[in-house]
């Protein structure tokens, strides 16, 4: 399929939806479901499933794909369990984030589609290996402003915002993590969009895409989660973490061998 290129930022391969193979379209969808499905049991999860996914087949298409894709689910679980934000955690994250946001825009404008895809490899398996470890970092308000700055940048560079927060956050209860992040990720999605638009870097495609995969999320998580509520919590947690790797590797290898 051809491919257009602008420069040093990314190409998009059509003009119309979808962008992608049939079978590229169901693994893409496949990989939001379940990661819509891990995201309600655990607080997290649909980037770590969707990212890699994209970054392996359609890589021009992040960072605005799945930041679309995530923005629908962020804003229900921030108005859904509002009561148990953390407000003065979320205001300094939030905070933090807004440099952080303004270099992943500037990365995304030089960077290529396959620049972006080492960089959501790397990302992705500092965060598998992390998580899978147990490192912890103490939460305070330095590594929170400090998470937050690198969470904007990865973020809006990658769509992977989550996992340095997820790593500050580890020890907390789900129950309050998921709104205290949700709230913190509304506007950084909103203000990421419009950097990207701005810069020329959003395109229709991407647009497309993430609406799309917006609802294999929602299905996910309404549909797929009885499914996996029959497993334990720390079986969804490491196929969550063998997918992610899997899938970040696949991608990274992509690259490196042509």
């Amino acid at each position: 399929m051809p491919t257009r290129s602008d420069g040093g930022g990314q190409g998009v391969r059509t003009a119309t939806w979808p962008p992608v193979s049939g079978l590229e379209i169901v693994f893409v969808a496949l990989a939001a479901l379940l990661g819509g499905a891990a995201q309600s049991i655990l607080g997290f999860g649909v980037a770590f499933t969707t990212v890699p996914a994209l970054a392996l087949t359609t890589p021009e298409l992040i960072p605005g794909a799945p930041l679309v894709a995530f923005l629908p689910m962020t804003v229900a679980m921030a108005f859904r369990e509002s009561k148990q934000i953390d407000r003065d955690a979320a205001i300094r994250v939030a905070v933090a984030r807004v440099p952080g946001i303004a270099l992943g825009t500037l990365a995304v404008l030089v960077l290529s589609a396959d620049g972006i895809s080492v960089a959501v490899a790397v990302v992705m398996l500092v965060a598998v290996i992390s998580t899978g470890l147990g490192w912890t970092v103490s939460v305070t308000p330095a590594n929170e402003r400090l998470a937050g700055l690198v969470s904007g940048f990865s973020g809006t560079a990658t769509g992977l915002g989550g996992p340095p927060l997820a790593v500050l956050y580890r020890h907390r209860s789900p129950g309050e993590v998921r709104p205290t992040l949700a709230s913190i990720f509304v506007p950084g999605i909103l203000l990421a969009l419009l950097g990207l638009a701005l810069t020329g870097s959003l395109t229709l495609l991407q647009v497309q895409t993430g609406l799309v995969l917006a609802v294999a999320v929602a299905t996910g998580m309404v549909v797929a989660t009885p499914l996996l509520t029959r497993l334990s919590d720390e079986t969804v947690r490491a196929g969550l973490l063998v997918w992610a790797g899997g899938g970040s590797l696949a991608a990274l290898g992509q690259v490196l061998l042509g």
